[in-house]
């Protein structure tokens, strides 16, 4: 009776026991099919575990295989010899340190075998872009041989055959290759640095458009014309796309400001007219000083004569670097036409200005030379130039004063003496100015520029105004602007000044330096 009172204890309690552990399952399996895993795998996972519902989600959620879970058995062997070794740890915590170790191992793998994937991705693709290329460079050496050889086979009737060894398949299938091949990719499927992915990459860029603009060369991009890529812009005619009247007429009032190249052009073209048979007319030496000077670089110059077709002739083929009229292409009409341009155009306003500027520069050259060349002077012209400097104050000492230039005609000119300098105060005036520079050109300036042929121009303001030297003579520099900044220059007057004329009011210019009088006070 006791041995029976005792087994029904103890069944009692083991049923009790299992009934408490099967309630506590089946909360946990619960909790983790509510997260979306299958039942079977939950079971796997929490046997694993022994019943741990965070380690086991965290091996359902890592994907571990089922064969990869710590068994049961493994487990409470561990536990056991844990517990008879009399060790301070227990259980659950043994359990737990194997798991996160084995969590940590399946993602170092999977991480490793993405690397490795990649690595291996871009590698394959390196190799087919360095085949492709190598491919594409073989073509056009191979075209080249077949432009210079003919092409192989017409005369047999045969296909070439191409050798294996240079058949290259793009296709990534190992199955066609030979086992030489597969092998050779193998080794040279390696890990590549950025760099060489990048220059791969680079390489089948370039294949695919060599390929593309070699199939349709009339859709690619570069070869749209700017009709096609700009349809609503017109661009003018090209000046070689006209007739040869036009382009006579044209180049011609190109060149009719320049004095010395039209009287140049049309001085060439009646010598022709004259003497056709004349092969030293029909060339001109493109090297020669007073061609160069005056018609080389002269907008429209060479085009003119172009026109009338000549051509060029350089070193390479002729020896010579000039333009030369060949006897076959001289037309009548068209000399007949030039000259006639030519003609009108000495008759033009710009010509005309071109003309008289010409002459006043010859001029200011010839006083500038006199200033160049005092020895030269005569003893009534140097007593004329000492008596203008008596009249000139002292010119102030270094660190004193402004310096004061002035420029006879214009500065691309060039004009030999004629750039003088001198220091000023502010309290000179423009008297004193105009004593200086007859003492350095003489009494002739002076007398051109009361008489108003030529004048004495501000050249720091815009416009250019010339001063009236009669009613400014008494101003001091400062008070006409001229300090401490003074830049004047001799130039040849409009007919307008040369007529005695006021400057209109409607004439603007900026007033410089401190002090300086308003453009109306002055004007």
């Amino acid at each position: 009776m006791v041995l029976r009172k005792f087994l029904n204890n103890a069944t009692g309690g083991l049923l009790t026991a299992l009934t408490n552990n099967t309630n506590t399952r089946s909360e946990e399996i619960q909790q983790l099919e509510a997260m979306g895993f299958p039942r079977e795998r939950i079971v796997h996972a929490l046997n694993a575990t022994d019943n741990n519902v965070e380690q086991a989600a965290e091996l359902l959620l890592l994907g571990v295989n089922e064969a990869d879970y710590p068994t049961t058995s493994a487990a409470a062997a561990a536990t056991t010899t844990n517990r008879n070794n009399g060790r301070g740890n227990n259980n659950n915590g043994n359990e737990g340190a194997h798991v996160t170790a084995h969590n940590e191992e399946q993602m170092r793998r999977a991480i490793e075998e993405s690397l490795q994937v990649n690595q291996r991705q871009e590698a394959d693709n390196l190799r087919r872009a360095e085949v492709a290329s190598l491919q594409n460079n073989n073509d056009d050496t191979n075209k080249k041989k077949n432009k210079s050889k003919g092409v192989v086979g017409k005369k047999t009737g045969k296909t070439p055959v191409v050798a294996s060894s240079n058949v290259i398949d793009l296709t990534g299938d190992d199955s066609k290759q030979p086992a030489a091949a597969i092998s050779k990719t193998k080794r040279n499927a390696t890990v590549k640095s950025a760099a060489a992915v990048n220059a791969g990459k680079a390489a089948v860029s370039r294949f695919t458009n060599t390929s593309t603009n070699t199939n349709n060369k009339s859709t690619s991009p570069t070869s749209k014309t700017l009709s096609q890529t700009h349809p609503n812009v017109k661009l003018p005619t090209k000046l070689q796309s006209k007739s040869k009247e036009e382009q006579i007429l044209r180049t011609a009032n190109r060149v009719k400001p320049h004095v010395m190249a039209v009287d140049t052009l049309l001085r060439v073209l009646l010598a022709v007219r004259s003497s056709p048979d004349n092969i030293k007319f029909r060339s001109i030496d493109r090297t020669n000083a007073n061609y160069v000077q005056y018609v080389r670089d002269v907008p429209g110059a060479e085009d003119l004569l172009l026109a009338m077709n000549y051509r060029r002739h350089n070193y390479a083929t002729s020896g010579k670097n000039e333009l030369r009229l060949e006897r076959h292409l001289v037309d009548d009409a068209l000399l007949y036409l030039g000259i006639s341009a030519l003609e009108q155009m000495r008759e033009s306003e710009e010509y005309k200005m071109g003309k008289k500027l010409r002459a006043f520069h010859a001029e200011m050259r010839r006083i500038g030379k006199g200033q160049r060349e005092q020895q030269n002077l005569t003893e009534g012209e140097m007593g004329v130039r000492l008596q203008y400097l008596t009249r000139c104050p002292k010119e102030p000492p270094l660190g004193r004063g402004a310096i004061m230039n002035v420029q006879l005609g214009d500065e691309r000119e060039k004009i030999d003496g004629g750039l003088a300098s001198r220091r000023f105060d502010g309290d000179d005036t423009l008297a004193d100015v105009l004593n200086w520079l007859g003492g350095c050109y003489g009494d002739e300036l002076l007398e051109k520029m009361r008489s108003r042929e030529c004048c004495l121009c501000d050249l720091n303001r815009y416009p250019i105004l010339p001063l009236d030297v009669e009613k400014h003579q008494k101003k001091t520099l400062q008070y006409l602007g001229l300090f401490p900044s003074g830049k004047l220059g001799v130039r040849l007057s409009e007919d307008s000044w040369r007529d005695g004329d006021e400057i209109m009011d409607d004439i603007h210019g900026s007033a410089r330096g401190l002090g300086a009088a308003s453009r109306s006070m002055l004007y």
